[in-house]
């Protein structure tokens, strides 16, 4: 946590909102670190208001095309439609919605989504973090990528 703390992504102590999220997401990235250090760019936008959530400048260039303005739409629309917020359903809602409706591969139908709302083309598992992060910060963060298309 120093390492959060440091980067001014956590507060210390951490907020019980901040703990809940590291318990949730740390398993997914211990093994994707080297060092703790490498802590802030993996979990720092499962943790930053939208307000401060950047996205990877070279990342966006490199994803955030305008062709994938249908993979967001769809993304955002079918993300909008969920009921049930767990990683199976939003998997599925987007299994759906991107690969099997528009019939992309998943690795271009995921790319601008996971961009979107990590900021980032290398992150955690996609739908785990889209769990965490909550309906209304993925559909946010999704709605900012397709607004700087």
């Amino acid at each position: 946590m120093p390492f959060l703390t440091e980067a001014g992504i956590i507060d210390y102590p951490p907020t019980a909102d901040q703990q809940s999220v590291l318990r949730a997401a740390c398993p997914l990235v211990q093994e994707r670190m080297e060092t703790l250090s490498q802590s802030p760019g993996m979990l720092g936008f499962l943790l930053v208001p939208n307000e401060r959530f950047s996205v990877d400048v070279a990342d966006a260039e490199a994803v955030l095309t305008p062709e994938a303005a249908t993979a967001l739409d769809a993304a955002s629309a079918a993300l909008e439609a969920l009921d049930d917020w767990t990683t199976d359903s939003i998997h599925e809602a987007l299994r759906s919605a991107l690969v099997e409706g528009l019939g992309m591969k998943p690795k271009v139908a995921f790319g601008p989504v996971r961009v979107a709302v990590t900021g980032r083309r290398v992150s955690p598992p996609l739908f785990e973090s889209i769990e965490i992060l909550g309906k209304a910060v993925t559909i946010a963060r999704i709605g900012g990528a397709r607004r700087s298309l």
